[in-house]
């Protein structure tokens, strides 16, 4: 489940008190034309999952498309001098050891391109807050998948020419490898379904 601070939910609240619309709450919701992650008025369903204040009043939905994504992430709101907004981050689990593993342009060839087992390339960036919510999914079916399908990551700010190579606009971004050819892609935040349906296809 999505985490959301005290402040954040202090902010959400201000922000439903202004739009003046009983029963509305705020949804998250992805965008259609970008990997960024919207908010949109909406009314509460009852497969949401639903943040709430202390005093009981519903504040934020999440659809179950989009639940899984969030979950492990904590959304803050924060005010500075140079401006205020809510961001997204997760934190890694002391001791917790990523089966992804990081590849570079010097040894994306042996690591991706000649790699024997079905190959998945997480393109990210430390900038990307949705880079931070896809992760957690690989994280997840690295260990799922095992010695039968290949996750990897790539850091696109260090790996510029493999970017321009493979025609990468957005991030994040997903490029599926089988016997060293690009063979499926995902751009954007998408449910764990999705990714899943790509992955078992290419067993």
């Amino acid at each position: 489940m999505l985490t959301v601070t005290t402040s954040t939910k202090e902010r959400l609240k201000q922000l439903l008190q202004q739009q003046g619309q009983p029963g509305m709450a705020i949804r998250i919701i992805s965008s259609p034309s970008s990997d960024q992650l919207q908010f949109a008025w909406d009314k509460p369903k009852e497969e949401d999952q639903v943040v709430e204040s202390d005093d009981g009043v519903k504040l934020l939905l999440v659809g179950p498309d989009l639940a899984p994504t969030l979950a492990g992430i904590t959304m803050d709101y924060q005010e500075t001098p140079q401006g205020s907004g809510f961001t997204m981050s997760r934190a890694t689990p002391e001791g917790k050891i990523s089966k992804v593993i990081e590849v570079t342009a010097q040894n994306f060839e042996d690591g991706v391109l000649k790699s024997n087992l079905p190959t998945e390339v997480d393109l990210w960036a430390p900038w990307c807050r949705p880079c931070d919510m896809i992760s957690l999914i690989y994280d997840k079916l690295s260990e799922e998948y095992e010695g039968r399908f290949k996750f990897c990551k790539m850091n696109m700010d260090e790996n510029q020419q493999t970017a321009v190579k493979y025609q990468v606009m957005s991030i994040p971004m997903q490029l599926f490898f089988k016997d060293g050819q690009v063979v499926d892609s995902i751009v954007g935040v998408v449910p764990e379904s999705e990714i899943r349906r790509k992955v078992e296809a290419l067993l």
